[in-house]
């Protein structure tokens, strides 16, 4: 209940902090990408319960003027490429921490065809905007790995481990 809690004043405090930033990225995505501005996909969430997770887009169509697939080299626009590495294009998830989709701390939501049936437990807690296997080395380190390490946090969860994985998430 003191996670929840925490997860609301903060979203709340973040939307706050975060309007004129987020304003300004959904019109750059505008400008570069196209409208929608933002795009949705279904991830399993806490129990295993479907919501639909939504980010700012950015890559352009994935069809070409003449309806041919272009390959997602070619679709990312160069305000995606800036976005997905500060992590900006994740700003509307505070709405899903807000509601109580996702929560600050905890596993990642994967893809349905991304969570392996193995790992299951860690869809046991709220899935997170960031979490142990997120600063344990990211995008660096196999899917296995991620979800060894976010079963472990679900495992030995804290609030000191949601801060310290907090303050490893900022830089």
């Amino acid at each position: 209940r003191i996670k929840r809690l925490i997860d609301l004043v903060g979203a709340l405090v973040l939307l706050v902090v975060f309007a004129v930033p987020s304003i300004v990225v959904g019109i750059l995505v505008l400008i570069d990408v196209g409208t929608p501005i933002t795009f949705w996909q279904r991830r399993p969430g806490l129990f295993g319960r479907p919501f639909r997770l939504f980010k700012f887009r950015t890559m352009r169509d994935a069809r070409d003027a003449e309806g041919n697939l272009a390959p997602d080299s070619r679709r990312l626009s160069s305000i995606g490429r800036f976005l997905r590495r500060t992590r900006l294009d994740e700003l509307p998830q505070i709405y899903h921490i807000l509601i109580g989709d996702m929560s600050f701390v905890g596993p990642r939501p994967l893809l349905p065809v991304d969570q392996p049936a193995a790992f299951s437990a860690r869809l046991l807690v709220r899935p997170g905007l960031t979490g142990w296997a997120q600063v344990q080395g990211g995008r660096a380190i196999s899917a296995v790995d991620k979800a060894a390490l976010d079963v472990w946090y679900v495992l030995n969860a804290s609030l000191l481990l949601d801060i310290e994985i907090v303050l490893r998430t900022i830089p």
